[in-house]
C-alpha cells in the first residue's frame, strides 16, 4: 500500500489501555508525527494514556477508552468516527474498527498477522506494533524512540525530591504489579533495598500506583534502612524524569519497567512467567534475571507446578543484587 503522504491531514490512532503497553505504542505515535509532519492526530487510548498525548502540538483530541459498551453504543462511535473522515487510521488493538470507519489508509490486520508468523521467535512488543508502518509502506526506523512528555513543574518536582541526594546513587524500585504471580517476594525486596543503602550508598525511591500502596506497606515494614515511598504520589512525566536521572531502576514486570526503558534508565527487571524477549527492558544498561526452570515463559496467571509465589519465588535477593551492583559499578568506570 502506497501512502500520498500529502493528502493524509487527519490520522485515528488507536492505542492500548493499560499504562504499561501505552508507553510501548509511543514510538509508533512518534513515527506518525515525523511522516507526517502537517497532520493533526486523534488518540483513543486508556486512561492513563490522557497525560502522555493531551499536551502533544500535533493531537486534535484524546478520547479514552471506556467501560464495556453496548451493541447500540459500538454502531453509534462507529457513525462517530466515520463522519470525521479520517485519512489514515492505525489501530494497535487489531480491531475490525478501520475496515469499518472506512478510512482511505489503514494497516491490513492479515498483512499483519502474516508477518507476525513468518518471524521466528519472539520478538519485543515495541517491534511488534512498529511493524504496522511497514504494512502501510513506510519505512521502519533504525531507531525508534519513546515519547512522554515532561514540563517545567515536572522538573522542578524532581529537582525537590533530588535536592538533597548529596553523593547517594540514586536508586528507583518499583514492586508492585497487577498479577501476584509477576511481583517477586516483599521480603526479599526488603532485603535488596537495605543492602542498596548499606552497601552501595544508595538513596531509595519507592515508586507505583495507589493499588500498590499495600505491597510496598509490606516491603517497607521489613526494612532497616532509610527510604523515600512515592507510592501513588507522582504522575507518568515526573516518574520519567525522575528515572532519567537514577543511577539504577529495580522492577518487575510492569508499567515501570517500559517508563525506565523509555527515560533509557539502567535497569534490572525481575521476570516469572512473563517473556522478556517480549516484554524486557530496552535500556542499553539492562539486566534481567529470570528463573532458571525449563516451563518459562508460560505466560499463565497461576503457577501449574504449585509454587506459592510461582517461578519468581525462586530468584534469590543475591542474584539481583549481584546485577545490580554490576551495573553500578559500570557506571562508576
Amino acid at each position: 500500500m502506497k501512502i500520498d503522504k500529502k493528502k493524509v491531514k487527519l490520522i485515528l490512532f488507536i492505542t492500548l489501555n493499560n499504562l504499561g503497553d501505552i508507553v510501548l505504542t509511543t514510538p509508533v505515535f512518534n513515527e506518525l508525527c515525523r511522516e507526517f509532519p502537517s497532520a493533526l492526530i486523534d488518540v483513543v487510548t486508556g486512561a492513563p494514556g490522557r497525560e502522555i498525548f493531551i499536551s502533544h502540538p500535533a493531537v486534535r483530541e484524546v478520547a479514552v477508552h471506556g467501560k464495556r459498551k453496548s451493541l447500540l453504543d459500538r454502531i453509534s462511535q462507529v457513525f462517530q468516527f466515520r463522519r470525521k473522515k479520517y485519512d489514515l487510521i492505525i489501530d494497535l488493538k487489531n480491531s475490525l474498527l478501520p475496515h469499518l470507519i472506512g478510512a482511505k489508509y489503514h494497516a491490513n490486520l492479515y498483512a499483519f498477522i502474516t508477518e507476525f508468523m513468518r518471524r521466528k521467535g519472539a520478538f519485543h512488543k515495541k517491534e511488534q506494533h512498529l511493524m504496522k508502518l511497514k504494512d502501510l509502506g513506510l519505512e521502519l526506523p533504525v531507531l525508534s524512540s519513546f515519547f512522554i512528555p515532561v514540563n517545567d513543574e515536572n522538573i522542578e518536582r524532581v529537582d525537590f525530591l533530588l535536592k538533597d541526594i548529596g553523593n547517594s546513587k540514586v536508586a528507583i524500585v518499583s514492586p508492585g504489579s497487577k498479577s501476584h504471580i509477576k511481583r517477586w517476594s516483599a521480603v526479599k525486596y526488603a532485603e535488596l533495598s537495605d543492602k542498596l543503602v548499606s552497601e552501595m550508598g544508595c538513596k531509595i525511591f519507592f515508586v507505583g500506583n495507589n493499588e500498590d500502596v499495600w505491597v510496598l506497606n509490606a516491603v517497607t515494614k521489613a526494612m532497616k534502612e532509610n527510604y523515600v515511598n512515592l507510592c501513588g504520589s507522582t504522575s507518568i512525566s515526573v516518574l520519567f524524569e525522575l528515572m532519567r536521572r537514577s543511577d539504577i531502576v529495580i522492577t518487575g514486570d510492569s508499567a515501570p519497567l517500559h517508563i525506565a526503558s523509555a527515560a533509557k534508565a539502567p535497569t534490572v527487571a525481575i521476570f516469572g512467567p512473563t517473556d522478556d524477549r517480549q516484554y524486557g527492558p530496552l535500556s542499553c544498561q539492562s539486566e534481567t534475571v529470570k528463573p532458571d526452570v525449563h516451563c518459562r515463559p508460560c505466560n499463565l496467571a497461576n503457577c501449574k507446578i504449585g509454587y506459592k509465589e510461582g517461578c519468581i519465588g525462586l530468584i534469590k535477593t543475591s542474584e539481583v543484587f549481584h546485577k545490580v551492583k554490576q551495573l553500578l559499578n559500570k557506571n562508576l568506570e
